[in-house]
């Protein structure tokens, strides 16, 4: 069995990437989990530290941590990923490459340590596991699905710009075992699919690569979805009066 894991933030194009990947042959990529496997990484990583609790050193029984020594670091993350895989990715007998997609990786929802514990976590208990890094301009985001709510757009652009740089850094540490795709490289063009393909080792089939290209996501779009036309418009106002208030204090400074 092989594992692939498209690690992502949402809003980002990669439900489409996931319409591609369980379109292939033996291809089971389950969708979001609300962020469990990053939960398991952090068990395995607390784990760890535990160990080097100064008071995790006595075997005596009357002391505070006995027995947190005994358990072995990689026995326990093994277990917890053999049971993610038997409880949650649940592949068909047929399956050949099975994973998941999430999101809960920026900063509001996933810190810098329990990111990189559920990176750990998935490459080093999932054998010869790969993960596709799917990114998007913080713009587009801010002004899809449920970020357009947020009224704050530096905290999008931070949030999303901090992302990037977390996965960046990550697909760098694990070399050809990641691939780093943008929205923009697919968004509409088949082509835009093909490198990835090449990556994963997999035929590149013409058909599939038009037809998935054609199945953008229509829930959350501005048209299906009016709850943040005020927002939007709270928006256009906010800056337009920003505008005012510059070119005004610029007027100022000039007469003075």
């Amino acid at each position: 069995m092989q594992y692939l894991f498209v690690v992502t933030y949402g809003r980002s194009g990669s439900t489409v990437l996931l319409n591609l990947l369980n379109r292939l042959e033996g291809y089971c990529i389950r969708g979001e989990n609300n962020g469990i496997a990053n939960h398991l990484g952090m068990s395995v990583s607390v784990l760890a530290e535990a160990q080097e609790h100064p008071h995790a050193k006595s075997h005596n029984p009357d002391a505070p941590w006995f027995g947190i020594n005994d358990p072995k670091v990689d026995s326990w993350g093994q277990k917890l990923a053999d049971a993610f895989v038997e409880e949650i990715l649940r592949p068909d007998p047929d399956t050949r490459v099975t994973g998941f997609k999430e999101i809960r990786f920026t900063a509001h929802e996933t810190t810098l340590a329990e990111y990189e514990s559920s990176i750990a976590f998935l490459t080093q208990y999932f054998p010869g596991a790969r993960i596709i890094f799917n990114t998007r301009d913080w713009r587009e985001v801010a002004e899809s699905g449920w970020w357009r709510y947020e009224s704050n757009m530096k905290r999008i652009r931070d949030l999303i710009e901090d992302a990037d740089r977390r996965f960046e850094a990550s697909a760098k540490a694990l070399g050809d075992r990641a691939f780093l795709i943008d929205y923009a490289d697919y968004k509409g063009k088949p082509d835009g699919f093909r490198p990835l393909l090449e990556w994963l080792g997999e035929e590149v089939d013409e058909a599939l690569l038009a037809s998935v290209s054609q199945n953008w996501l229509v829930h959350l779009q501005k048209s299906h979805d009016d709850r943040g036309k005020f927002l939007r418009l709270k928006r256009a106002l906010s800056k337009r009066f920003a505008e005012r208030a510059i070119k005004k204090s610029g007027e100022t400074s000039m007469l003075s």
